[in-house]
């Protein structure tokens, strides 16, 4: 997405480790929610950098709207999945919005981490999204999102808002491959609206409206930063462009 001029108004650890971590910050517990659909190794990629991490998350939860997946990727997820390491929730039908509300359903954290399937996170990108929460509790936190074509570039002393910046800000909207808010806070504004199929165009932007339009507040933190790899082939992308 491009930069804009001005700010936007507003509208594998142990257990030890991990109650540690919740207890540093807020007692949150916090589950990230990966739909994906049509994706083999990236999506194993994707799911082994975030259990690498060095504070992850107490829960890592796949809605998997594959219809059948390569054998190599099916007995990869289903190694993580006796191993405890994920949740694989099998047989949810696109479109993605379906999927993040069984997402939310099924999430056992207070806080709930969207990520999509083909991203490579930076290290510091889930205690960051705790971070954030702890000091805005009832803010939907945007995190930041490296695009392929912004790989390499210097956004330091960029002072326009653009998501892969790093200045913070109160901002009107999100990227849906990294986002987190409070479970029961989604809840109660209805989830995603399911009326957005296929590739569900600006189904992050319908939901940030009500969001705000409700007394919410969004903030950008840029130090939540990943890389989204925009893989061409699978994902809401199996219907095209936007």
């Amino acid at each position: 997405m491009d930069c804009v001029s001005g700010e936007p108004k507003l509208g594998g650890a142990s257990d030890v480790t991990r109650i540690s971590f919740r207890t540093a910050l807020d007692g949150l517990f916090l589950s990230i929610v990966i739909p994906t659909y049509r994706r083999e190794r990236v999506l194993i990629d994707t799911l082994e950098s975030l259990l690498a991490l060095s504070a992850p998350a107490d829960e890592l939860v796949l809605i998997d709207q594959t219809e059948r997946h390569q054998a190599d990727t099916e007995e990869r997820l289903a190694e993580l999945q006796r191993s405890g390491a994920i949740r694989w929730i099998r047989g949810q039908p696109p479109p993605i919005p379906r999927a993040m509300n069984r997402g939310l359903f099924e999430a056992r954290g207070e806080l709930v981490l969207f990520l999509d399937d083909d991203v490579r996170p930076e290290q510091d990108l889930l205690s960051a999204h705790r971070r954030a929460h702890a000091h805005y509790p009832e803010a939907l936190i945007a995190g930041r999102v490296i695009q392929p074509w912004e790989e390499g570039v210097d956004f330091s002393g960029v002072e326009a808002f653009c998501f892969a910046g790093t200045r913070a800000f109160w901002v009107g909207e999100f990227i849906g491959c990294n986002f987190s808010l409070r479970r029961t806070r989604a809840l109660e504004l209805g989830g995603f609206d399911q009326n957005f199929v296929r590739v569900a165009y600006r189904f992050e932007a319908e939901f940030a409206h009500r969001f705000l339009a409700a007394g919410g507040r969004i903030r950008f933190e840029p130090a939540a930063s990943l890389h989204h790899l925009h893989v061409a082939a699978g994902g809401t992308r199996s219907f095209g462009e936007h």
